[in-house]
């Protein structure tokens, strides 16, 4: 294999962001104790037992940009981090163990998530009937914000009572979840492909009208989406991948050792506790707790729920209630894996959920690289917070698929500096001359 300069860019990145990584969970673990983010110093146990992880680095060298590869990045960021912090975890579960299940169980999920390539039929729809769907999908949006406010708003606190102070129908829930995770990303996409910055702006400006409903996140759309429009913009996809995180847990460090004096942490709470360290956090609480309670088996899915009697009910709470620190609801690595099959089997079920998220891969091959990370832009956080079955339904990700496949193949002409970036290292001084 020939490497080319994106390539080696890419291959020397991604242990940059092992590093920076690091750093960031130290800070979290001085600033956010109550988190269980435990304070550490460099060992020399931790640092070598964490260099592991560099084998995944010509994983992602090797392979090409697809939804599989964004995910698999994600997937990797939250494993590195659990296994830097089970070096100093206080809690009573086998942390060698859960170290290696977890890493075992990242190379499951990599393994259809990033080789996955069975072509699949499409149906050739027409620009016009695009241009409908996309009118439809507005309009939907509009619709379930309408439907929601009905029902009352709030602008309290995201995290306090005001997340839960306004009761809608589950039905409602749902279709909102759908919106904000899949249509309203996907729209974006649509109109700023097409350099059509009037309607793109007023998708964002719709999803901001969902913070009153919602308290959470949504806020940032109107900031991330266009970061990642941008970013993919500007850099070869793989290494757009690795920089959207680098920049903004950079952003956040630099908050960090500017406001920290005054132990103001909200930019950096925002992005490296909560974008970066708390998927990494739940699967030590989910190692922890189901070390010592009983499986779930699946039941947390609440159609099985329904079924068959289940110890608990929703994961986040239960968690949340003994830990002291927040609803932790979780990547399937925890929920699908940990929390209902065990350490032992995590790599197997881990697997079955790469191939289940392949079909995105599958399903989006004909799209431009921008197109498949912004409009996947929120799908890929539920899939790191929430466990699969959520995020394919209540966050909208099985749609997202559907669009996908409906959308039209995209053709985007490559400048002279990416086709000189592909060429082998050594090659490019020769072209130019």
């Amino acid at each position: 294999m020939t490497l080319t300069r994106d390539d080696l860019v890419v291959g020397v990145t991604i242990p940059g962001f092992f590093v920076l990584s690091v750093a960031s969970m130290i800070a979290c673990g001085h600033a956010f104790p109550a988190m269980h983010v435990w304070r550490s110093g460099v060992t020399a146990q931790a640092v070598l037992g964490t260099a592991i992880m560099v084998a995944f680095v010509p994983a992602f060298v090797a392979a090409r940009f697809s939804f599989g590869y964004l995910v698999g990045f994600s997937l990797l960021s939250a494993v590195f981090g659990f296994v830097w912090l089970s070096f100093f975890s206080a809690f009573d579960y086998p942390h060698a163990i859960a170290r290696w299940a977890m890493i075992a169980a990242l190379a499951a999920a990599m393994i259809p998530l990033m080789l996955q390539n069975i072509p699949v039929w499409r149906p050739d729809l027409f620009d016009a009937a695009v241009k409908r769907i996309a009118v439809l999908l507005l309009a939907s949006c509009f619709a379930v914000l309408v439907a929601d406010i009905s029902y009352g708003a709030n602008l309290g606190n995201p995290y306090g009572a005001a997340r839960t102070a306004v009761v809608r129908p589950a039905l409602l829930n749902y279709l909102t979840g759908i919106m904000i995770g899949a249509v309203l990303p996907y729209l974006f996409a649509h109109f700023a492909s097409r350099s059509q910055w009037m309607p793109a702006a007023g998708v964002l400006l719709l999803a901001l009208c969902f913070y009153p409903v919602v308290n959470n996140k949504t806020v940032l759309l109107p900031i991330w989406l266009p970061f990642l429009f941008w970013l993919y913009g500007r850099f070869d996809p793989r290494l757009a991948t690795v920089v959207a995180f680098l920049i903004p847990m950079i952003i956040g460090l630099s908050a960090f050792a500017i406001l920290g004096v005054d132990k103001n942490y909200i930019v950096f709470s925002t992005i490296n506790l909560r974008f970066v360290a708390i998927p990494s956090l739940a699967l030590d609480q989910y190692a922890d707790f189901f070390a010592h309670h009983e499986l779930t088996r699946f039941c947390q899915i609440s159609i099985l729920r329904y079924m068959a009697a289940c110890p608990y009910g929703e994961l986040g709470p239960t968690l949340g209630a003994i830990y002291q620190d927040g609803n932790f609801n979780a990547s399937f690595l925890a929920t699908e894996g940990i929390a209902s099959v065990g350490l032992a089997l995590a790599p197997v079920s881990a697997f079955v959920c790469g191939l289940i998220l392949s079909v995105g891969s599958m399903v989006s091959k004909h799209l431009s690289p921008r197109f498949i990370a912004v409009s996947s832009g929120i799908a890929v956080q539920a899939i790191m917070n929430v466990p699969l079955t959520t995020g394919l339904l209540s966050n909208g990700i099985a749609l997202l698929f559907l669009l996908w496949w409906l959308t039209p193949e995209q053709r985007v002409a490559s400048s002279v500096r990416r086709e000189q970036a592909a060429q082998p290292v050594g090659a490019v001084g020769l072209a130019a001359s």
